[in-house]
């Protein structure tokens, strides 16, 4: 079997919500680790979110073109935070031959969580990139706070935590 990187909703409307210094960072994090998957033949699999401010076929619905899907890739478009929930994630991820899943995308403690969670529900070995993720600080908690709440939480229960420089080394 093998491993899929998910890439979820990772919009150009959420990420240009990011601080301008964060967007930067995080996207050059996520273009380097999708580059690396690249070059080891894994596939990248893109989540993309709908809803009233994600409208379809609108720049801020779009994948953001510093980490654009190539021709070829999955792109699956869910309504809810789950991936799985109503979409065909599944499928794909099946014929993949998948049985390993690496997290990144948006947002920490909604999609990123409910994904993950439903991914090890399923049956799959979750890897959460623990630094490929993103949010905006909440109900007084900073982005730290929340990826950090989010990574005690998952650590060891439902994914393993690893930097995205530690992932697809090319050695």
């Amino acid at each position: 079997m093998s491993i899929a990187l998910l890439v979820i909703d990772v919009q150009q409307a959420l990420v240009d919500a990011l601080e301008p210094h964060r967007r930067a960072t995080f996207l050059h994090t996520l273009a380097d680790l999708i580059a690396r998957a690249r070059a080891l033949g894994t596939p990248v699999v893109y989540v993309r979110h709908t809803d009233e401010e994600l409208v379809p076929n609108t720049s801020a619905w779009e994948i953001a073109a510093e980490i654009a899907p190539q021709p070829g890739d999955a792109i699956v478009e869910k309504r809810h935070r789950d991936a799985f929930r109503e979409t065909n994630l599944q499928d794909v991820l099946s014929r993949l031959g998948t049985d390993r899943v690496t997290v990144c995308g948006m947002q920490t403690e909604f999609c990123v969580d409910a994904t993950m969670r439903e991914a090890d529900r399923r049956g799959f070995r979750v890897t959460l990139i623990g630094d490929g993720h993103a949010t905006y600080p909440a109900d007084g908690a900073t982005e730290e706070q929340i990826r950090a709440q989010v990574h005690r939480v998952a650590r060891g229960k439902v994914a393993e935590i690893v930097s995205a420089a530690d992932v697809f080394a090319i050695r």
